[in-house]
């Protein structure tokens, strides 16, 4: 089974460092990592990336949602919600299951380059300047250093709030950020230069796969370009420690040039690759009326946030 890190051992320690209780089942077909999570009307399972299944088709998921149903029913969960990291399932089989379309929690679409080519290639795959920034990065004073230190999260931290109040985002959480180092996944590269931090980034690496989490970047010196630097040696440090995969961690496929998310998924595409597409995220209501409320309460939310930005 090809699981995803958001299924993995590692990722669910994280979340039980988070405080959430964590639960995994499995039979020959498939394999599912869940994560109870609270709402005001009740809990219910998230199964992020998930579940993994032997092989991709109707049948096998069947199963998965038979065995997750069961755990929900036991811990008076209202519905599941599922990420199959599949595009080889089609909304038409998805629907039959009973499931409905989510708004989606994690990206269901991402941009990943083969590790496995050449260096050379991979840099001459990738747009001239980004490389040009690279190569000259030292001889103009960038320096580059990583770290596993969950203290120096704050670092990161700070870049990301200011690139927050400039573009209307909420940042993580740095506690979050410093509990994803404490459960060994993660490293944090840093570009410095004349005593300033001016890049900041989270990587998380497992089993082939480098993934490129968390980014934010100075107004100081952009001349330098110090977070596409960083970029491209994370990419090439992933290389060398052997990993055959750079997953850049989502990006939107429209060609809207307003979409919040059309800006920085053309910059990850700089870096040659391609894109891979799964089935979002879709929930399978357990009990009608309490799913039907929490989408209400959910919704209502959502035009609180904008109403009150």
């Amino acid at each position: 089974m090809n699981q995803h890190f958001l299924q993995s051992t590692a990722w669910e320690k994280f979340q039980q460092i988070e405080g959430h209780q964590t639960f995994r089942i499995k039979d020959n077909n498939y394999s599912a990592l869940a994560i109870l999570q609270t709402t005001p009307v009740g809990d219910y399972l998230f199964c992020p990336y998930g579940p993994t299944l032997s092989t991709p088709n109707a049948a096998n998921l069947q199963s998965a949602l038979a065995g997750l149903t069961q755990l929900a029913r036991e811990h008076q969960a209202f519905f599941i919600r599922i990420e199959p990291a599949y595009s080889s399932l089609p909304t038409e089989t998805l629907q039959k299951l009973g499931l409905k379309k989510s708004h989606d929690i994690d990206p269901a679409h991402t941009w990943v380059l083969d590790l496995i080519l050449p260096q050379e290639e991979l840099l001459k795959n990738m747009r001239k300047s980004n490389v040009q920034y690279w190569q000259s990065s030292a001889k103009k004073g960038l320096s580059i250093r990583t770290s596993q230190n969950p203290a120096d999260v704050v670092i990161l931290s700070k870049l990301l709030r200011g690139v927050a109040s400039k573009d209307h985002f909420t940042p993580q959480d740095e506690a979050h950020l410093q509990h994803q180092i404490e459960a060994g996944f993660a490293t944090l590269y840093f570009a410095g230069y004349q005593g300033q931090t001016l890049a900041a980034s989270l990587v998380y690496d497992f089993d082939d796969t480098r993934f490129y989490a968390h980014a934010a970047t100075s107004d100081q010196e952009r001349k330098l370009a110090a977070g596409t630097v960083l970029l491209v040696q994370m990419i090439l440090d992933a290389k060398q420690r052997g990993a055959k995969i750079f997953d850049f961690w989502g990006i939107t496929t429209s060609e809207d040039n307003d979409h919040p998310w059309y800006g920085f998924s053309q910059y990850k595409r700089s870096f040659g690759g391609h894109q891979v597409d799964y089935a979002g995220t879709w929930d399978l209501p357990l009990n009608s009326l309490r799913y039907h409320t929490y989408q209400i309460i959910r919704r209502l939310n959502r035009f609180k946030r904008k109403l009150f930005r």
